[in-house]
């Protein structure tokens, strides 16, 4: 049988002198701290390693359908480029969105490109207070809109959008919220144009058209991004 931890027996701190029975105390004092700091150092070890990088959550989170992956690299392959457009399909009597957008110049600038990120700003004239953000997500893909104020400030409505429920092609992702009968969608017909525009699953209420044979000079960055750098153009 193994020998029983070794008891401590108060009666023994008698036998000892003052000073030595000081210096037995610091001992002990000072080896119950010592132990309690390593603990509070794995514990801090134990929370570093569980926090989550934003890098490792992408890398993580890459996976996408094959259809999906294709899209991805289609978009990708513009980056740094911008295109000229214009907004069509607009329903007839639809005078809000033709007051908004009818024979307005646009512009569709592939800025900034990340391994989990497609940063497409959307300018209308002069308005450079949308940016459309593409981001690789668990299962799929998202689309969340990024409008700001001229001064780089949050708009009362910005980052809403929705994730896609379905595989799509390779040239088409829809972008659907639950509960909602319409949807998102970015579309590419290669060679000719690259769409983003709003569906009601049976027509297009709105579609920008963005045509791949005019390209045009980078604009200036959308608000917000004045600080960021954009993607190079062949890089």
């Amino acid at each position: 049988m193994l020998p029983g931890p070794a008891r401590f027996d108060p009666s023994a701190l008698s036998a000892l002198s003052p000073l030595s029975r000081l210096f037995l105390v610091s001992a002990l004092v000072m080896a119950l701290a010592a132990c309690g700091g390593a603990d509070d150092g794995d514990a801090g070890e134990a929370a570093a390693a569980t926090e989550s990088d934003p890098a490792t959550e992408g890398a993580e989170m890459a996976g996408l359908a094959p259809e999906q992956e294709e899209f991805w690299a289609n978009l990708e392959a513009f980056c740094g480029q911008a295109f000229a457009g214009e907004a069509t399909n607009m329903r007839e009597g639809d005078t809000r969105r033709h007051e908004l957008y009818a024979d307005r110049e646009m512009v569709a600038h592939f800025r900034q490109c990340f391994d989990g990120e497609l940063r497409i700003p959307g300018h209308i004239d002069d308005d450079r207070s949308r940016t459309w953000l593409l981001t690789r997500v668990d299962g799929g893909l998202d689309l969340r809109h990024d409008h700001r104020r001229p001064d780089g400030t949050d708009d009362d409505q910005t980052m809403y959008g929705a994730a896609t429920s379905e595989a799509g092609t390779a040239l088409r992702q829809e972008f659907t919220r639950e509960g909602q009968r319409g949807y998102w969608v970015l579309e590419l017909v290669p060679g000719e144009r690259f769409s983003y525009g709003n569906h009601s699953g049976e027509e297009w209420l709105v579609r920008f058209d963005f045509d791949l044979n005019r390209p045009v000079d980078p604009p200036p960055a959308p608000w917000g991004y004045e600080d960021t750098e954009p993607h190079p153009v062949g890089s």
